[in-house]
């Protein structure tokens, strides 16, 4: 026999770790994978909040950093484009205190319901990102953004402004209450479903 003629089925997420940089590169070459985030993925495999997640896997793993702001939107599908360098965190209450790389992630205090594990990365959810953009960034790009999260989260701008009161005391949370309260009210869609950016 000359050998086993079954195609070998790639993972949803070529992991860095698992996949060196030559064999990435051949696999792109030959058409087989994208890359996307800091892995590649190969190029049947849809991609959607939870592939995002897991391309950036490799950032955060080590750490138990959590995925946050402008980085958070591009997972849920909100922003077009990665940030470089990423917007990462690190969970005050549950992370083990390590010596970390440069550029240091911001040191937030979480509530369980900040968070959603996707691709087994933690990920601010669609309302604390869009909360959180509207209270520490004041260019418009911030309200585009936060207009899309909502629509990924189905939340209308009054609810998510109410939603947003019950976060613990944090600087600027008023301006981001104020500015979540005066989005367009998007239209409800399922997390799940795509967000086409134009």
């Amino acid at each position: 026999m000359l050998g086993d003629t079954r195609a070998v089925r790639l993972p949803p997420v070529l992991d860095p770790e698992l996949f060196s940089p030559a064999e990435r590169s051949v696999l792109r070459l030959d058409g087989e994978c994208v890359p996307l985030g800091l892995s590649a993925v190969p190029v049947d495999v849809p991609v959607d909040r939870v592939v995002r997640a897991a391309s950036l896997a490799s950032a955060v793993r080590r750490h138990g950093l959590v995925v946050d702001l402008r980085t958070a939107a591009w997972v849920h599908g909100a922003a077009p484009v990665l940030p470089q360098p990423l917007t990462l965190a690190i969970d005050v209450v549950s992370a083990r205190r390590t010596k970390l790389v440069h550029p240091a992630p911001r040191e937030v205090r979480f509530r369980p319901d900040d968070l959603e594990r996707l691709g087994g990365v933690l990920v601010t959810t669609p309302l604390k990102t869009a909360f959180d953009l509207l209270r520490l960034a004041v260019d418009e790009d911030a309200e585009t953004i936060a207009t899309r999260l909502l629509r990924v989260a189905g939340l209308s701008s009054p609810i998510a402004a109410a939603l947003a009161q019950l976060q613990p005391g944090c600087p600027h949370k008023q301006r981001g209450i104020d500015r979540l309260a005066t989005l367009p009210c998007p239209p409800a869609r399922s997390p799940s479903a795509p967000l086409v950016l134009v």
